[in-house]
């Protein structure tokens, strides 16, 4: 984390100091949650839409806090720590998250993509921690707030780092591509995510391709090369002529590609083109991890690891909470996935599903978010899909979701098919089915929070 003299980071956003403090006392790294502050800690408090965190000050200096950036504009501030005064507080910590990326003597690999960014994030960071010292995003900080938040927590004798950069709007992935400054970039997939601000899929895929304008010189893109949008896209984008370029997916033209595949509920077994790796195992559920892993092999292998390091790299993945977890409650198992929703992650838990064995299977699907006039044929078009698997009961939550319902009725098999409002109603409803030998599936936008239905559930089997 950062280490840094109260003075040095006032000199570094050019801030007025005030308060009550020693000006060569260090500050030891940042917090932007007055809960999560520690000993010595700088606060960064930030205003939102709905909570202002200059409101909770008395708490980060009870818990530690040795000096909090602080907007002009915000009357108040505090007179028993030191004080820097900024403009604006998330461009403050922007700013020395610059400062401190450039200090750093850190291999970087940034990660982009509107599915697989999360999971390839943490392949490579278990790869990489074969061989170097490797710290990466942690939860869902991938955000203009969250990747310097990351940044600023890296310790400095940190060798490697694998930073995720979430996009909504254009111009996003281009201001932390800069700030991230990566040796190898790496773009998963381009999806109808976040469409509701773009007027295209072409203009979301020029988006992600704003990873390559903060790419170091001499670095590598890595991206999946089966998609003909990604690639006329990149073909159409001006990259400097000193990155190299490496393509990784099922077709043989890639730089890497898939040869052979099998999955059951303990993981994926695969091989690539390249022979020397011989048989690769990954604890993951989904074809889709083979493709997430070869991006991890191809980063892996330009920061100079060998294929038995990556091999061992693939064995024990530490995983984001809430993607593809599989949960036993009573006789019930449930596949939790309820980090976020469109039509490819859903088809990718299906796929999953189908592995789990049960007397009865039951899939859970929430309301997808942000497809503007496109929503209730989206939503249409998945229940329709829902044909091609096999599932006994379908429930759906939320308005939009409803359009799953009509579009399973009138398309699939799909024996019951139930609709709630929210998803108190929905967890009522699945109580019953915890004495039975049944599966479900749970998936829904984030927004939605459907890991309430796990949590209530597990709650019930330990009070019983």
């Amino acid at each position: 984390m950062i280490k840094i003299k109260i003075k040095e980071a006032a000199e570094i956003l050019n801030a007025q100091r005030i308060g009550s403090f020693d000006s060569d006392k260090y500050i030891s790294g940042v917090s932007i949650d007055s809960r999560k502050v520690y000993e010595n800690n700088l606060f960064v408090p930030i205003k939102g839409m709905t909570v202002n965190g200059h409101s909770y000050i008395n708490d980060a200096i009870k818990n530690g806090a040795v000096a909090t950036l602080w907007n002009k504009d915000e009357p108040n501030p505090p007179t028993d720590i030191a004080v820097i005064l900024v403009d604006d507080t998330v461009k403050g910590l922007q700013d020395l998250a610059y400062f401190y990326r450039n200090k750093l003597n850190t291999k970087i690999v940034g990660v982009t993509g509107s599915n697989g960014k999360t999971s390839t994030k943490d392949i490579t960071a278990s790869v990489l921690s074969q061989k170097f010292k490797t710290q990466k995003t942690m939860g869902n900080y991938n955000t203009e707030i969250g990747v310097p938040y990351t940044l600023l927590s890296l310790d400095e004798d940190c060798e490697a780092a694998v930073i995720e950069m979430g996009m909504e709007r254009k111009g996003e992935i281009d201001f932390l591509t800069r700030l991230v400054q990566p040796d190898v970039g790496i773009i998963t997939s381009v999806g109808l995510v976040h469409i509701d601000n773009f007027p295209s899929i072409e203009e979301i895929a020029k988006a992600k391709l704003e990873i390559v304008n903060g790419i170091k010189d001499n670095g590598l893109f890595i991206y999946f090369g089966d998609d003909p949008l990604i690639e006329n896209t990149v073909n159409d984008t001006e990259i400097k002529d000193s990155i190299r370029r490496q393509t990784f997916g099922l077709k043989e033209f890639n730089t890497l590609y898939l040869k052979s595949f099998s999955e059951d509920l303990d993981g994926i077994t695969f091989t690539v083109s390249d022979e020397r790796f011989g048989e690769l195992y990954a604890d993951m559920l989904g074809k889709h991890q083979s493709l997430n892993s070869m991006a991890a092999i191809l980063a892996a292998e330009e920061l100079g690891m060998t294929p038995e390091e990556i091999r061992l790299g693939l064995l024990k993945i530490e995983k984001t909470g809430l993607r593809n977890e599989i949960i036993k409650i009573n006789k019930c198992t449930v596949l939790n996935d309820c980090y976020k929703s469109n039509p490819v992650s859903i088809n990718a838990a299906l796929e999953i599903f189908g592995l789990i064995k049960s007397q009865k299977k039951v899939v859970v699907l929430g309301d997808m978010l942000g497809y503007r006039e496109m929503s209730h044929d989206m939503h249409y078009n998945v229940g329709k899909d829902l044909a091609s698997h096999n599932i006994d009961e379908l429930i759906t939550i939320g308005q939009e979701a409803k359009y799953m319902a009509e579009g399973a009725r009138e398309n699939t098999g799909i024996g019951d098919i139930i609709e709630f409002d929210t998803k108190e109603e929905a967890t009522e409803y699945l109580k019953k089915y915890l004495d039975e030998d049944c599966s479900i599936l749970i998936k829904g936008s984030r927004f939605l929070k459907l890991e309430y239905i796990v949590n209530t559930l597990k709650d019930l089997e330990e009070n019983q």
